[in-house]
């Protein structure tokens, strides 16, 4: 089970609607996280998919801190190309 605080631990940033609120994290060009709305979580649960893509979905907490961590180990900075 993810939290609020979790996502805020893992440096996403929170975005404000008119009634609700979510976070979203841009890992590399192209390449968006984004959460579950406020208005839908259930039992205070959060998640995060890949923002534009089907079929991925982060519960756990580790399970998305592991994947953010193997995308920054893994990106070529400009400097590299």
């Amino acid at each position: 089970m993810m939290k609020e605080q979790d996502l805020i631990d893992l440096g996403f940033e929170r975005t404000d609607e008119d009634t609700f609120y979510y976070y979203a994290l841009d890992l590399v060009r192209g390449l968006e996280l984004i959460s579950n709305d406020s208005d839908d979580l259930v039992d205070g649960k959060w998640y995060v998919e890949l923002y534009e893509a089907d079929g991925v979905k982060f519960v756990d907490k580790e399970d998305l801190e592991e994947f953010i961590n193997v995308v920054k180990r893994n990106t070529i900075s400009t400097k590299e190309k």
